[in-house]
């Protein structure tokens, strides 16, 4: 014990973070055994216990979203160095919750083999956001991580649900009412946030960017890069899953994919 009193007091952060770690691995081990007992999720127990139990970081994410500067949301910071390099202790709180997230998601996706969750896009996701959040906790970048990295994981609550019924289809006969309910809540708050929110804040950011590197203020000049690349990235793959979204309520709404148009 006195031990780990001394590695949480000289490395607070790395003990937080294994802290999350482990919760979300005890978790789903817990319930993997529950799963593999009950008969709608025995056929694939863990695949279920690791849907169910994400929601517990995910719901972190959300409250430390909430309770941190939603006034940053409506106005960022007066300058640029309040902005790039102010202190949030909500989203000191983020970074290394994502950052046991991504180790937790990563590792399920290869321990099941999952097709769902091995995609290159997923697995490139993970490994971005994780050394983002490591770089963010300089504290870098603040007054965004609240935004790109907490409130967007609202609609990631719903999708949540969305991928449980999507594995075990007798669950959509037994409640089909919350399964539209949740693809219409996931694709409106992925829409509003991912997209809209996220798109309009990552072009300010950029700006913010750019200004440190021109001013060579930057405490990192390859940090400054990597952040803009990587938020480049994440805007373009949400971008390309909106156009999956938008088929996908088009499918629900009229029951039919969108024809492509013929060539002329």
């Amino acid at each position: 014990m006195e031990v780990l009193a001394s590695l949480a007091t000289t490395y607070p952060r790395a003990t937080y973070i294994a802290g999350w770690t482990c919760a979300e691995f005890v978790l789903c081990i817990v319930l993997w055994a529950v799963c593999a007992n009950t008969s709608t999720f025995k056929s694939k127990p863990l695949v279920a216990a690791f849907m169910l139990a994400h929601q517990f970081p995910i719901v972190g994410l959300c409250y430390y979203a909430l309770i941190g500067r939603l006034d940053w949301i409506m106005e960022q910071p007066a300058t640029l160095k309040e902005r790039m390099y102010g202190f949030d202790p909500a989203a000191e709180q983020i970074c290394m919750i994502q950052v046991a997230l991504q180790i937790f998601v990563t590792t399920i996706a290869f321990a099941t083999r999952d097709g769902g969750l091995l995609k290159p896009e997923l697995l490139a996701h993970h490994s971005v956001t994780a050394t983002l959040m490591c770089i963010c906790l300089h504290p870098f970048g603040h007054s965004r991580v609240g935004i790109f990295f907490g409130l967007t994981e609202l609609s990631t609550i719903p999708l949540n649900v969305m991928d449980v019924f999507k594995n075990f289809p007798d669950l959509v006969k037994s409640f089909p009412f919350l399964d539209v309910v949740c693809k219409i809540s996931f694709a409106f708050s992925f829409l509003v946030l991912r997209v809209g929110l996220v798109t309009k804040v990552s072009y300010d950011f950029q700006a913010d960017l750019y200004e440190l590197y021109a001013t060579g203020t930057a405490h990192s000049v390859p940090a400054v890069f990597f952040m803009s690349l990587s938020n480049i990235f994440v805007v373009g793959l949400q971008l390309y899953w909106s156009t999956l979204i938008i088929k996908g309520l088009y499918g629900l709404a009229f029951g039919k994919a969108p024809k492509k148009a013929k060539a002329t």
